[in-house]
């Protein structure tokens, strides 16, 4: 097999095995010629492997220094396997003149579905239930009062992008009456065909049942949730985070669950991760958690590699990459 193109496939250590064999299974070696590394190899090391690579998959992305960066300006593509960037070292990639995409969305289906999975988790503590069932412990659960129906509920969307779309059209089966906001309007036949009404952040803190958050983590929306909004919010309003912990100052999450400032949240991400036992976040009764894996379905993969390999075809053929996140092309 000659004139294949040199890929670099990076990883973190914690990926399994089955996983890792599946995205090498994903990638043509009729047309890539690959390698590998993870991030806790030397710097000298990093440097060598990206000098040898003309394109780079990072799955997930994580921080490379700039100093690594800055002797791999000649990689055509740095693509990650994610729709998150923000542990990506994006700025020192654009000081070197490299290109970093994402994912394309490819995750946005399996988010979205994660999401309605949280809401209908909280809305019917079903972790309880489960704790409950298995133990045989039946006496004292609430037959239903504490339990309510996703139909007709108010759902407030924050962030109306790939993954925000999708959660609302999965809303539509339920009938519910689905706010949105995002810093840009959608089109009017987009607004139509999900049946969803813009409104500002105010109206959603004040009259959503349940408010669910799909954005990227950057100094404008670190901490947009804190006292003050939860303030706003009804006594019986359902929090859904399955974007980044640090969109939700977590000193006031946690003040807002444990004083029942509002019901419950459901949670995919923390400050944190791997979490740590004793977290007095995860220790309240009326939160649903779980270990950051709503884009991760073995379904997800198949579309992100694809995307992946496609983004690197265009860049070897000389045409403009997809989904660039730090402006260079």
């Amino acid at each position: 097999m000659t004139n294949r193109h040199r890929l670099l496939y990076v990883y973190e250590e914690r990926i399994p095995q089955n996983l890792r064999e599946l995205v090498l299974s994903l990638i043509p070696v009729n047309e890539f010629e690959i390698d590998s590394m993870t991030y806790t190899i030397p710097d000298d090391e990093k440097i060598q492997k990206l000098k040898w690579a003309e394109v780079a998959l990072f799955a997930p992305g994580r921080f490379l220094s700039d100093e690594v960066l800055s002797q791999a300006s000649h990689i055509k593509l740095m693509q990650l396997w994610s729709s998150g960037y923000d542990k990506f070292n994006t700025k020192g990639a654009a000081a070197a003149g490299i290109p970093v995409a994402n994912n394309g969305g490819a995750n946005a289906i399996s988010v979205s579905e994660h999401t309605i999975l949280l809401m209908l988790s909280v809305y019917k503590w079903i972790h309880d239930s489960h704790h409950r069932t298995v133990t045989g412990n039946w006496a004292g659960n609430s037959h239903g009062m504490d339990m309510f129906l996703l139909n007709k509920k108010t759902v407030g969307i924050i962030g109306f992008g790939n993954i925000g779309r999708n959660v609302a059209k999965r809303l539509t089966g339920f009938d519910t009456n689905t706010y949105y906001y995002d810093i840009r309007r959608a089109p009017e036949d987009v607004e139509r065909e999900l049946k969803v009404t813009y409104v500002s952040l105010e109206e959603i803190y004040r009259t959503a049942d349940i408010i669910t958050l799909h954005l990227h983590y950057n100094k404008e929306t670190e901490n947009m949730i804190g006292e003050n909004e939860f303030a706003l919010m009804k006594k019986n309003t359902v929090l859904i985070n399955v974007s980044r912990a640090q969109l939700v100052n977590k000193n006031a999450l946690i003040k807002a669950l444990s004083e029942k400032r509002i019901a419950g949240a459901g949670m995919d991400v923390y400050m944190e991760e791997p979490t740590k036992a004793g977290d007095p976040l995860l220790q309240l009764p009326n939160i649903v958690a779980t270990p950051h894996m709503a884009g991760s379905t073995y379904d997800t993969y198949f579309v992100a590699i694809q995307n992946a390999v496609e983004n690197f075809r265009r860049v070897l053929n000389g045409e403009k990459p997809k989904w660039i996140i730090n402006g260079i092309e």
